[in-house]
C-alpha cells in the first residue's frame, strides 16, 4: 500500500472510484441514469485542467494485483480552473450526459454553472480537492496520508491554503476534515466549505 502519482492507465479506475464512492460515500451506480457523469464532473477533468493535481493510494485489489483503491485530486487554482471547466471542458463532455429522469437533473445544471466552485474565502483558500476511496481501504490512515500529501504538493505550489466542499448528511467526512487541519469556513443548508492553511507548513520546512 501506498501513494504514488496518478498514471494514464489509472483514469478507468478513477472514474470507478468516483462512482462507487458516489452518493456521500457510497456506491451511486444507477443514482443517476448516465453512470460517468459523476466521474466527468468530480474526477477526470482534474486530469486535465489548469492547476490539477492527482494522487492515488495503491493497494491490492481484488485479483491481488496492486491497483489504483483511492485517490486525492484537485487544482492549486479553483478560479481558473472554474473558467476552463465551464467554457472548454464542460460543453465537450455535455453533449454525452442527457438526463432521463428527476435525480440527475441538479448534476448536469450545477455542471454548468459558471460560479459552482467559486467558494466564500476563495482567496485564502485557493486551492480545492477531492478525495474518495474504496470501503476496504477506509480506516486504515489511507485518508490523512493522502491529504498530507496533497497539503505537501500545494505548499511546494506555494498555495496559501486548500478547500473542499462536504455534503452535511455525510456524517463520516464531517467527523474526519477536522482531524486533518481543516476549519469550517462556510455553510449552507446542504453543505460545509472546510478550509486548510498551508501558510505554516511552508515556513516549518
Amino acid at each position: 500500500m501506498g501513494i504514488r502519482p496518478v498514471s494514464d492507465g489509472d483514469h478507468a479506475q478513477i472514474a470507478r472510484i468516483c462512482l462507487l464512492t458516489g452518493r456521500q460515500g457510497e456506491d451511486a451506480t444507477g443514482v443517476f441514469c448516465d453512470d460517468t457523469v459523476l466521474s466527468d464532473v468530480y474526477a477526470t477533468p482534474y486530469l486535465h485542467g489548469p492547476g490539477g493535481f492527482c494522487l492515488v493510494w495503491e493497494a491490492d485489489g481484488a485479483a491481488g494485483e496492486a491497483e489504483a483503491r483511492g485517490y486525492v485530486l484537485g487544482t492549486s487554482d479553483t478560479e481558473s480552473f472554474q473558467r476552463w471547466f465551464v467554457e472548454e471542458w464542460w460543453p465537450e463532455r455535455a453533449p454525452l450526459h442527457q438526463p432521463c429522469h428527476v435525480p440527475d437533473a441538479w448534476l448536469l445544471s450545477a455542471a454548468a454553472d459558471p460560479e459552482r466552485m467559486l467558494v466564500p474565502r476563495l482567496g485564502e483558500f485557493p486551492a480545492h480537492l477531492h478525495i474518495d476511496l474504496l470501503p476496504d481501504q477506509q480506516g486504515r490512515g489511507a485518508g490523512r496520508a493522502l491529504i498530507e500529501a496533497a497539503c505537501g504538493l500545494l505548499t511546494m505550489r506555494d498555495v496559501p491554503g486548500v478547500h473542499l466542499v462536504a455534503e452535511t448528511a455525510n456524517e463520516n467526512a464531517q467527523a474526519f476534515y477536522p482531524r486533518v487541519g481543516f476549519d469550517a469556513v462556510a455553510r449552507d443548508d446542504a453543505t460545509v466549505t472546510w478550509g486548510r492553511r498551508l501558510t505554516d507548513l511552508r515556513f516549518a520546512k
